[in-house]
């Protein structure tokens, strides 16, 4: 067997050209890559990151706060009259501090998360919930004095602990002050008791007391948004067009670069004619058929660029999806859902060898062209990464078309030595031929009867370069008696005569097939 010539100019050619074609040509055509992907999460839009226009119009033209509105809701009035019955009886407790309230202290019903906080909430708003029905619902509702209430006011529950701890110190030395005098006037006392509350809050308490509202205030929110039908549109909507987006973009720089390939061989020869006598009507004839041989080379492949639609489709489908995913917990930035969207498109082809193997592969050639795939998603993203990076610091006219063009160029050479040494590399001989120890007796018999066929090809090549020492006539006579032969021991011994009259050295002795097949365990 003859040892793979490995060309690496040519395929350094091919795996630019796709990528500039595919990755770094059409994205700027096709696809719109933005921070924090193409739907609206309650993560997001708290962060004042909106996938929509209509979504942040919606947030910026929100009412505006009426406390009123929140402070007279039923459940609030119904709640507060519950606390005042406990109150009289003795019974209720400052949630803020674990104290029983005396028959005299103040009390105040506080919303423990701020109804301001929730009125303003772009999670709230893009859920699309009552703010008032949520702020006076049971669990963000507790008793706590007077004091506390109005010191806290609508700030957030960490913001207030913070301002107490700072303010601890003072507030107990100007408690021991007022202690140290021998008589209190009615506004001292008063001072003293709201110094006193102030100074026995419980931040512990305080902190799980918010926790417990914020969860069950995050709960509701994250249940209205992500199980409403408005989630799940969105979602659908934009892995349709993310796939649909992909899918044309893999496509058409498919057929861009068959279509660049063929210019190009055919390019040099048009110019090797013309060059010394040119004649427009002649080009332009054979430049027509060079644009025939790009659309038969096309239509040739339209197979091929269906599958490729099909799988950037898919790939474009599911790297939408895996964007929102990421992005309920955290913001992606526009780099990252750039290389999602790359690396799910080689993870799809990758998926599809490897499940179906469409070629038959033994387990150590399948291992090795999944291989080949995720390392051509891995050298995509390092392009895409290189791309980015160099489109920042090329502040120039034609700085992104050139970063465009480093970033396929990483890409290409990147893609051809992780292939070389995929094919090539002594280790990775070792593994997938350690690999291909586990096929069955059917693939080794196959794969043997394949190399009898290739040295069969081979000979025959050979045969046909040999100059036969005879006219055409006599050739035809040959041909055409030869097929008027009806068994194949007379073809046989037709062919072993024209074999001995032309002194033609066989491998094989002909006429035994012992010697035939010997020389076929052989190759």
């Amino acid at each position: 067997m003859s040892k793979t010539h490995f060309d690496w100019g040519e395929a350094l050619h091919q795996t630019v050209v796709k990528s500039l074609t595919t990755s770094f040509g059409l994205d700027f055509l096709l696809v719109n890559d933005q921070q924090g992907g193409d739907v609206n999460t309650i993560h997001n839009v708290r962060q004042g990151v909106y996938a929509t226009d209509a979504e942040r119009a919606r947030y910026q033209q929100r009412e505006a706060y009426d406390s009123h509105h929140y402070h007279s809701h039923e459940n609030y009035i119904a709640i507060n009259r519950a606390g005042k019955r406990q109150h009289d009886a003795g019974t209720l407790t400052d949630t803020y501090t674990g104290k029983h309230f005396a028959a005299n202290d103040k009390k105040n019903l506080d919303h423990i998360i701020a109804a301001h906080e929730i009125h303003n909430d772009p999670g709230r708003i893009l859920a699309e919930r009552d703010g008032a029905d949520l702020a006076n619902d049971a669990s963000n509702l507790t008793f706590t004095s007077e004091s506390l209430n109005k010191a806290k006011k609508a700030k957030p529950m960490a913001a207030f602990i913070r301002d107490l701890q700072q303010q601890y110190q003072t507030t107990t030395r100007e408690i021991d002050v007022l202690r140290a005098k021998p008589a209190l006037n009615d506004q001292e006392q008063k001072l003293l008791k709201k110094l006193e509350n102030k100074a026995a809050a419980d931040f512990e308490r305080m902190q799980e007391a918010d926790q417990r509202a914020r969860d069950t205030y995050n709960d509701a929110v994250n249940v209205s948004y992500y199980g409403s039908s408005k989630f799940a549109k969105s979602v659908a909507s934009a892995a349709a067009l993310n796939g649909f987006k992909m899918g044309t973009r893999q496509m058409l720089g498919l057929i861009l670069a068959e279509t660049w390939f063929e210019f190009r061989e055919r390019i040099p020869l048009i110019f090797d004619v013309h060059r010394h006598a040119f004649n427009a009507g002649y080009f332009l004839s054979d430049m027509a058929d060079a644009l025939r041989a790009v659309w038969h080379r096309v239509s040739a492949k339209f197979r091929t660029f269906l599958t490729a639609f099909k799988d950037g489709a898919l790939g474009g489908l599911l790297s939408s999806v895996t964007t929102t995913l990421f992005n309920l917990f955290f913001t992606t930035q526009k780099m990252m859902v750039r290389l999602i969207r790359e690396m799910w498109n080689s993870l799809v082809q990758a998926f599809k060898v490897m499940v179906f193997n469409p070629d038959g592969l033994s387990p150590g050639q399948l291992a090795k062209a999944v291989s080949k795939l995720i390392a051509a998603g891995v050298a995509v993203a390092a392009g895409v990464v290189i791309n980015e990076a160099l489109a920042g610091v090329f502040a120039f006219p034609f700085g992104p078309e050139l970063a465009a063009f480093c970033g396929a160029l990483a890409t290409g050479m990147l893609t051809l030595v992780m292939n070389y040494y995929l094919e090539h590399g002594a280790l990775m001989q070792k593994l997938w031929a350690f690999l291909d120890g586990f096929k069955d007796k059917f693939q080794k018999a196959l794969e043997y009867y394949q190399q009898v066929n290739a040295e069969l090809d081979r000979y025959l090549l050979e045969l046909t370069a040999l100059e036969f020492a005879t006219d055409a006539p006599a050739l035809t006579a040959f041909s055409q008696h030869l097929s008027a032969v009806n068994s194949e021991i007379q073809r046989g011994l037709l062919l072993q005569a024209e074999v001995e009259r032309r002194e033609i050295a066989l491998p094989f002795e002909a006429g035994n097939g012992q010697s035939v097949r010997n020389w076929l365990s052989s190759l």
